[in-house]
């Protein structure tokens, strides 16, 4: 098997940390076996404190009672002197036990070493003077056989070859990970691009690119080669640490503290599949119901379904409000059964959102409430002609935060909701079916005009242009008196709003060319000096073409009251 150079270098600072580790605990014993105290406990200032006794870095018991006079950290004092002592003997390292009144003396090859006594035992723990008494045999019997082998040239090698066998499995496993890892990404990449077109939406395609989906589709495969990796490396460290045995105790500490972490995961996935389960019931619960509450909105919205206290426009905003509030109560109900909801770190995550929410959304909860007002009071539909300041135009759509209206000039203005609630809006169209909307156009004629004939005038113009609504009548109205002239307003209806600037164009051309034909000057005079004349229209001229002798009042009621 060849690998690459870049890969040796890599596994080789990948793997030299744990081979100095390793030659370093191999070394550490073997210039003499000795029994050592934790230093911290050593060091106490309290000395009734418990004080832990440790023989060649393995823990031997914990001494909790004080006898003639010692305290527990004294008592560890002493007898890790006289193991050094007993050590220094020489022979076959076995320890026995003797009963003695007080509790157990332990003894190596028939020395006295130290004493076990009833007070060293954790009773409110449910640990009797046997149990720490059975500790205190066993472990020292451990830390002596380890401190043996520590001298033991034979077994120093063997442990030294089994660490270069798991390093190379170890670097054999890594590369078989990296080379697996390559294998699949790139498969992985090649379905994307495949069928990115059928199973990717496109606006996400937009969004990041088919690398970036193809990136994104391996991130789970990455994530398992680095757990994978990350794993082989915990475990060879801990079979390493075990091969010698002044690190043989770290080395059980790291595998036993593994195996735990497993065991606490699988308890907590136990613990928590009734919650999930409880959780995916209100979820499929909440989705039935949500579909329900769509397809009636959607059947009202299309005509099919007729309630009265909802109707077509406000159908879609009401079923989304109402959608929405249901999720959120599912939310609500499903939380306490979410693993992880009661840890601190959840709470946090959830202050947090909660102030930011609140921080950042109040200007988003005026327009959302704006919209529902613009929705639920009907002041503006889609498609409706309708002026605001100075936008005017026909209503695309109305929105919980935006409405967008298209002006005539082919320009789409979004305004927030808020602005329209807070400014007055006009509905050119709402009215538009009973009788056409209402258009004015005002012209300003001198007094020694006619006013029968300016009135007849205005209403041919009128009469000839082709988008004036035929059934509303066409009115005439002498709004001021001006110093010096008279002000005239011609009221026309239009059947659709949208023409009005079309329909006010032909009109004003008309009204100039039936001014031009009777001769009548369209003019506002001002004063300057007294005339020579006096300027009024003798009783002959009152009616001058086009106006007629039965025209003799102005008209003084509205069109309602004409109709009748």
């Amino acid at each position: 098997m060849f690998v690459s150079g870049r890969w040796l270098i890599s596994c080789g600072r990948l793997l030299a940390p744990g081979l100095l580790i390793a030659l370093l605990a191999m070394a550490g014993p073997l210039p003499r076996a000795h029994a050592e105290v934790d230093p911290g406990t050593a060091a106490a200032v309290n000395p009734t404190e418990p004080a832990e006794l440790i023989v060649a870095n393995r823990p031997i018991t914990t001494l909790r009672a004080s006898a003639f006079g010692a305290g527990p950290a004294e008592r560890v004092a002493t007898i890790t002197d006289g193991l050094q002592t007993l050590l220094q003997h020489g022979g076959p390292l076995v320890v026995t036990a003797r009963p003695i009144p007080e509790g157990l003396a332990v003894l190596i090859d028939g020395r006295f070493l130290f004493r076990i006594l009833d007070g060293d035992a954790i009773q409110e723990a449910g640990e009797t003077p046997a149990m720490a008494a059975s500790k205190a045999v066993s472990n020292p019997q451990l830390a002596l056989d380890e401190i043996r082998e520590s001298r033991d040239s034979e077994a120093m090698l063997k442990a030294t070859g089994y660490t270069v066998l798991a390093t190379t499995v170890l670097a054999v496993l890594l590369w078989l990970i990296v080379r697996g890892y390559a294998f699949v990404a790139r498969r992985i990449r090649a379905f994307v691009d495949l069928r990115s077109e059928k199973l990717v939406p496109s606006w996400s395609r937009q969004v990041v690119g088919n690398t970036g989906i193809a990136d994104l589709a391996v991130v789970p495969v990455k994530l398992v080669a680095w757990a994978g990796a990350l794993l082989l490396i915990y475990q060879w460290t801990a079979l390493v640490l075990e091969f010698f045995p002044y690190t043989r105790p770290w080395g059980e500490s790291l595998f036993h503290n593994l195996l735990g972490a497993l065991g606490r995961f699988g308890r907590s996935i136990l613990h928590a599949i009734p919650g999930l389960l409880f959780v995916a019931l209100i979820f499929f619960v909440t989705r039935f119901i949500v579909r329900v509450v769509r397809a009636f909105f959607e059947g009202v919205q299309a005509g099919r379904i007729n309630v009265g206290w909802i109707d077509e426009t406000t159908a879609r905003p009401t079923g989304r409000l109402l959608t929405a509030i249901i999720w959120l109560f599912s939310l609500v109900a499903a939380y306490p059964y979410i693993p992880g909801s009661d840890s601190d770190a959840f709470k946090g995550i959830g202050v947090f959102v909660g102030l930011m929410l609140s921080i950042g959304a109040s200007g988003v909860v005026n327009q959302a409430v704006s919209g529902l007002m613009l929705m639920y009071t009907k002041a503006l539909r889609p498609g409706e002609f309708v002026q605001v300041g100075e936008t005017e135009g026909t209503v695309t759509s109305v929105g919980f935060l935006t409405t967008r209206i298209e002006t005539l000039r082919n320009v789409e203005v979004t305004l927030p909701n808020a602005l329209l609630v807070s400014n007055v809006t006009r509905n050119l169209s709402r009215l538009a079916a009973n009788g056409g909307m209402r258009l004015t156009t005002s012209v300003t004629i001198g007094y020694d005009t006619p006013w029968r004939q300016v009135h007849a005038m205005l209403q041919i113009a009128a009469e000839r242009t082709a988008g004036v609504f035929r059934e509303t009548p066409v009115r005439v109205l002498q709004t001021a008196l001006q110093d010096f002239y008279v002000e005239y307003t011609l009221v026309v209806a239009v059947a659709n709003p949208r023409d009005k600037i079309f329909v006010l164009n032909e009109l004003h051309a008309h009204i100039q060319d039936v001014f031009n034909e009777y001769g009548v000057q369209i003019m506002s005079p001002n004063y300057e000096a007294d005339p020579a004349d006096k300027k009024f229209v003798p009783k002959e001229q009152w009616f001058q073409a086009p106006a007629q002798a039965t025209a003799a009042q102005p008209a003084t009621t509205p069109d309602s009251a004409r109709t009748q």
